[in-house]
């Protein structure tokens, strides 16, 4: 398995070193620990430095903006050491969102590695900017660390029978995850979908109709949780499943509050996302709102090493 992960000396990017540790990767994973030097262009092309340094001042200033971009990895690398992971170093110059997005897909990384601000964000986002731009439009699985997490004992899987969720699930199975609960949560909604987008549908006029549909929903639902079920058994996991009613992100954003896990996981996109749409709304709900870390599954997963 091969994991960027991306660094800026922030908070919230120095938990991302405790959620790796936490993970206990096996030992054939690579990681690529880099970090961004913003390099930002405006109008016309134009750079702050042109107008702020001479040429010599230019020099020196990269010079010890390198030195201090190396020293932020290398002291993560050591930071890591104790995983005995494969690891590499990088730095980078330019547009942090561009750079991470281009170095994710140029590597072949299955997961991408962030925290959920940076150093520039204000406290009064959930997300930061550049984490957005990259949650949106990366082909790669993404794991937003939102808190310090020295172990992971709870995982709540969202799931909706759709490609994604499965792709979600398989990264978990193969994750080495010992002794965490999954708790396996769906929700069922599709006969309010249908009153919100057809106003003039008459409640009173369509009570049976709509009986049979909730009936369909929820049976529906209980196929797709007992299979993600048998799945986790026979990696002897302890599961929980969980059928909720009402929409998609709230039902999760909800049984998150209820059962505090350590880590939220679910597809980018659901049954109802668009395939034009790079991320789907529920995912970004989840991942803006949610307290806990959040792992955005997108790509097949096809080289990590199972554990179990």
């Amino acid at each position: 398995m091969k994991i960027l992960l991306v660094i800026d000396g922030s908070p919230y990017s120095q938990m991302t070193v405790s959620m790796l540790k936490a993970l206990k990767l096996p030992r054939a994973t690579h990681v690529t620990v880099m970090t961004v030097v913003p390099n930002h262009s405006f109008l016309g092309g134009l750079r702050f430095d042109r107008f702020k340094d001479k040429s010599s001042e230019r020099s020196a200033r990269q010079e010890r903006q390198q030195e201090q971009a190396t020293n932020l990895v290398e002291t993560t690398i050591r930071e890591l050491s104790t995983a005995k992971l494969e690891m590499e170093v990088l730095v980078r110059w330019g547009n942090p969102a561009e750079v991470i997005l281009k170095v994710a897909k140029e590597s072949g990384a299955s997961l991408i590695v962030m925290g959920s601000k940076g150093l520039t964000d204000s406290k009064q986002f959930f997300l930061g900017s550049v984490v957005q731009k990259v949650m949106r439009y990366t082909s790669t699985s993404i794991l937003l660390v939102k808190k310090e997490t020295a172990s992971i004992n709870r995982v709540l899987l969202a799931t909706d029978g759709s490609g994604n969720s499965e792709i979600a699930a398989r990264f978990l199975l193969n994750l080495p995850l010992p002794r965490s609960q999954v708790v396996l949560a769906t929700a069922v909604q599709s006969y309010i979908e249908a009153f919100i987008k057809t106003p003039t549908l008459n409640l009173q006029a369509n009570q049976e109709t709509i009986a049979q549909l909730q009936a369909g929903e929820e049976e529906e639902a209980l196929k797709i949780i007992s299979k993600i079920e048998q799945l986790f058994s026979r990696g002897h996991y302890k599961t929980l499943s969980l059928v909720m009613r009402g929409g998609a992100a709230e039902s999760i954003l909800g049984a998150a509050k209820e059962y505090n896990p350590d880590l939220i996981t679910l597809g980018a996109r659901g049954l109802t996302g668009i395939g034009s749409f790079l991320l789907g709304s529920v995912a970004e709900r989840v991942a803006a709102h949610a307290e806990c870390s959040v792992l955005i599954c997108r790509a097949p997963v096809t080289d990590i090493p199972r554990t179990r």
